[in-house]
């Protein structure tokens, strides 16, 4: 094997994704973790038979990049024309391996989801959240639910079994695409364990999809990172809430039909503003009115602007 091709490729695949296979097989389609959840299989890659060219890409970060060894502008037809048939025949194997691998995936999730019930107060998710903070909350949104027992695995190792507070992360089309965990211990406090929220395995795309906590009102919706984030807006706002899991799929959210005022929770970080300023680009490119409200302290969240106002309602038009 061409050592300096396949390592040229691994190292364009880790420059563009933060990640790549240690070894890298010719002709072989290769999934990889691009982050440190277990089971993780998000990235992909295929380095040609002949080694002048690949392919590679991540299905969360929605990437999907073609490489080759040789400078295309000086390709002849006939190169251009087999680069092209190499791509074509590697993207048909890998869309066919991962609409496979989401089939699984979504048996599971209805499976998960069907032992999940309604929350009731007094159970572990309802003292959580009210530990939280977030009993204004109440009825909480009917899509949070509660699994009674779920064993929480750490490194391939079971770490004990704990009630969870479960959410579906829905994508625009309306089919659940993940379900989103948080391991509780049975009195409400976050499980004694390396991360206490975990996301399954997707069944799609996870780009432009959210937990929809709540509908819009009167063409208004609000839009925030994290389940409790987006519970505590909408204590603070009176604006109905949704939640994009993280600061990624805030930027990439679609909203639904209809709305005509956009309002952006934002967490008080860089990740946090620069994904909210995106969001806001792309809907103001939509003719949607977006505004972005931000705490004005460094590292908090809304969370942290509902507990510091004593849990009194502030108003949505600016800074917190």
């Amino acid at each position: 094997m061409n050592g300096s091709a396949e390592q040229t490729f691994q190292a364009v695949v880790m420059a563009a994704l933060g990640h790549a296979p240690e070894t890298i097989e010719p002709g072989r389609l290769h999934r990889f973790a691009t982050c440190d959840r277990r089971g993780d299989t998000a990235g992909w890659c295929k380095l040609f038979a002949d080694q002048r060219g690949g392919v590679f890409g991540c299905y969360r970060q929605g990437i999907s990049e073609t490489w080759s060894a040789d400078d295309r502008s000086n390709m002849t037809r006939q190169q251009r024309a087999e680069l092209a048939r190499q791509v074509m025949t590697a993207t048909a194997e890998r869309e066919a391996r991962q609409r496979l691998q989401w089939a699984t995936n979504a048996q599971r999730i209805a499976e998960l989801w069907a032992q999940c019930r309604p929350l009731m107060p007094g159970d572990p998710c309802a003292c959580y959240l009210h530990r939280r903070g977030l009993c204004g909350a109440w009825p909480l949104p009917a899509l949070l639910r509660l699994h009674p027992g779920l064993t929480y695995w750490h490194g391939g190792q079971p770490l004990g079994t704990f009630p969870v507070m479960v959410a579906p992360l829905v994508a625009p089309h309306g089919r659940i695409v993940a379900l989103h965990r948080t391991y509780l211990t049975p009195d409400g406090y976050k499980a004694n364990v390396p991360g206490p929220k975990k996301l399954t395995q997707a069944a799609g795309p996870l780009a432009g999809a959210s937990i929809p906590l709540h509908k819009p009102a009167g063409g208004v919706l609000g839009i925030a990172e994290g389940i409790e984030t987006a519970l505590a807006a909408r204590c603070a706002s009176g604006v109905p809430t949704v939640a994009a899991y993280c600061a990624g799929n805030l930027a990439a959210w679609q909203w639904p039909g209809g709305i005509q005022r956009l309002v952006i929770f934002a967490d008080a970080d860089k990740a946090g503003r620069e994904a909210a300023d995106t969001l806001r680009t792309r809907a103001g490119a939509a003719g949607l009115r977006a505004d972005v409200l931000a705490p004005t302290a460094e590292g908090t969240d809304w969370c942290d602007v509902w507990a510091s106002r004593g849990r009194q309602p502030v108003h949505a038009g600016g800074t917190a």
